[in-house]
Order: structure tokens, then sequence, then C-alpha cells
């Protein structure tokens, strides 16, 4: 995410007839002396600018529900350097599991209307009853897109446009037409229960990709900070590792890891599956029956799978 993508985005995606919002996580971290912070930009823009998001599941603490803010109208241009404050703010927080910054929304719809929308989103069928999920975070938003099918487009309308930060390091768009969106299915709510691990689990990556590593020939090496659809890898990462019966986070965790790392079918190779029958079995960690496996003989295994040869 860089001030350039969001200048392109109101320049091309926003229509200058709409409003242009900025939302805002109060849970995540902003310091008060920050242009960005929500008192800050009351000073900035004013009152009538800033517009509560109000989270049902927060009601008793409305200062830490999200806020909507107005940067532009028809009739206002956004300030540049709120622009790029923005941007920046988002790129800081890319490596983080809570962010401030949680996209940019270009809507002719008020304030109001677009803060109730973004909590009937969040209202995801089959859950629990009243249960909230707050989709418009980064990442739940990105595992809620994923759950749509090629081609479909989700019911976000009244929100024409919708820039936000994705979990590779860059940015992802989701477009609202009028009564063309689909409503999500139950797998929505299935993911959004997985949303905690899967952000566990994109951590443990982007920190093993800084790690002297000495062989791991699937080792991302893009531009990005992650592959694309980073976070829709990891959800299947979680379903793979428990059909195969794993049920431990860090069993997940580090099988994942290794799949990433050496090779995205290791759980088929015979020696590798022994391993895993064994956690499952026995509760031992996966991560000290993988200890004694040295770079020798994880080339060997990757090498049984590259050739087809599986052990």
């Amino acid at each position: 995410m860089t001030p350039a993508i969001v200048r392109s985005f109101v320049t091309e995606q926003h229509s200058p007839n709409s409003s242009l919002y900025l939302l805002l996580d109060p849970m995540a971290d902003c310091a008060t002396d920050d242009p960005l912070h929500v008192q800050a930009l009351r000073q900035t823009l004013g009152d009538k600018a800033l517009t509560r998001v109000p989270r049902p599941d927060l009601a008793h603490t409305p200062q830490a529900c999200p806020v909507l803010v107005t940067l532009a109208t028809p009739a206002v241009k956004p300030q540049e350097h709120l622009l790029s404050l923005s941007a920046l703010r988002a790129k800081e927080d890319e490596g983080r599991s809570r962010r401030y910054v949680c996209g940019w929304l270009s809507s002719a719809a008020t304030p109001t209307t677009v803060a109730s929308h973004l909590i009937t989103l969040g209202q995801l069928p089959q859950a629990a009853e009243n249960h909230f999920f707050p989709v418009y975070e980064p990442l739940r938003l990105e595992l809620l897109a994923a759950t749509l099918n090629h081609g479909e487009t989700g019911n976000w309308w009244p929100i024409e446009q919708w820039l936000f930060p994705a979990s590779s390091g860059a940015s992802a768009l989701l477009i609202g037409q009028p009564d063309k969106g689909v409503a999500f299915g139950p797998l929505a709510a299935d993911v959004q229960l997985d949303a905690a691990l899967v952000s566990s689990l994109l951590g443990a990556w982007r920190n093993a990709l800084e790690l002297p590593v000495t062989y791991a020939p699937a080792r991302w090496q893009g531009s990005t900070l992650l592959p694309a659809q980073a976070a829709a890898q990891a959800y299947k990462q979680i379903r793979k590792a428990r059909q195969l019966g794993l049920k431990k986070h860090q069993d997940i965790v580090i099988l994942a890891l290794h799949h990433w790392m050496l090779h995205s079918n290791l759980h088929e190779h015979m020696d590798i599956r022994l391993l895993i029958d064994r956690a499952v079995q026995h509760g031992t960690s996966l991560s000290s029956l993988f200890a004694p496996i040295n770079d020798a003989s994880w080339q060997r295994i990757v090498s049984d799978l590259t050739a087809g040869a599986h052990r």
C-alpha cells in the first residue's frame, strides 16, 4: 500500500459524485499526537466528518467502535496529506495483527447508511444467534471475499468501491453493484471463526521469511510481503491440517510453515505422514517430531515428492 495507490483509487475509481470515506479501527494503537488519531481528525475535519460504526458487541464501549471519516463529498475534495498519511499508516501496519486503517470507501450513501451496512455485513448466516463478525477488518474482509465463487460480487452495495490493505502487503479492491450482490453462504461464518488462527499463521509465515533458513526451496521470493491470496492460503492450510487429524494450533502452524517453505504436498510423503499420525495419536508436538530432520533429509523428501516417488 502506497500513497500513489490511494491517489490512483481516488482519481480512477472514486466517483466525484460520491463521498469518500476512511475507515479506522480505534482498537488498534494510534498515538494521541498522530494526525490520524480520531481527536486530531475531529479538529481537522469537524465533528460532522466522523461517524461511529455501532458494533453491537461493543455497545458498552462506543469509543472502541470503528470510525467512518468523511474525507470528501461531491462538493469537497479530499485533503492530499490525509490520503498520504492513511496510506503510509496502512503500510506501517502490514505486519501487525490489528490494523488501524481498514480501508477507503466510495459511496453515494450517507455515512450513517454506510455504517449500518458495515454492521449488516458482519451478521453472517449460520452464525450463532446475535453473533457479529467485524468483517470490516482487512484480514476478515479478505477472508470474506475469498468465500465468493469466481466472478461473483458480494453484497457490498451501497459501497461502490472499497480499497483495503491485503495480507500480502498489496492492496485489494471490492466493487459493489446494486441488485447484483451475492449473499454469503454458511462457509463465510466458518471461515470467520478461524480468523485469529489465520492471523497467527500469517504472522509465523512473515517471521519465517526473515530467518536465515539454509534449505527452503518453496520459500516465497516475490516482490510483496506474502503471495497473493495469502489469507485464503492460510485457511486452506488449516483445513488440510484438520483433515489429517491435527487439532493443536501450534501443530497446524508448524505443518503450514513446512508446506510453505519446503513443498506444498509435504504431508503426502510417507515419512512425514507417519510423523503426523504419531502427533495425532500420541499428542507429541509436530515441532519436536520434525526437529531431528536435517537439511539433507528434507532435501531427500522434497526430491521424492518432486519425482513423484513417495516413499
